[in-house]
């Protein structure tokens, strides 16, 4: 293969694990953090991103139970380690087949087709 095929795919490969990421917000659990509500009112954090939540409602500043990246806590740690895993499992995956498509152009070659 190619180094600019190589260079494409990597490329491609981060564009969709950053989008993966991106769309796991959507990928929302409540608690076990615990987040104020008024003066001594604490109840369990909404949260978003999958596997790691990266993003956090904040009460009394965004609309409460909802998740926006304007308004909520953002953890650039787990949004760049959720990217991180995602970019992995991308690249993995273009491996896997790329090794599977190989294996058979052999077995063909081998059996004369």
């Amino acid at each position: 293969m190619s180094r600019l095929v190589k260079v494409s795919l990597t490329g491609l490969s981060l564009i969709l694990a950053i989008t993966l990421a991106l769309l796991s917000v959507c990928v929302e659990q409540v608690g076990p953090e615990l987040v104020q509500y008024g003066d001594s009112d604490y109840r369990p954090v909404l949260k978003g991103g999958f596997p790691f939540a990266y993003l956090f409602d904040a009460p009394g500043i965004s609309i409460e139970g909802r998740l926006t990246f304007v308004e909520d806590k953002l953890s650039v740690v787990a949004l760049i380690l959720d990217i991180a895993i995602y970019f992995a499992i991308v690249l993995l995956t273009i491996r896997a087949v790329r090794r599977a498509r190989s294996a058979r152009k052999q077995i063909a070659r081998r059996d004369g087709r």
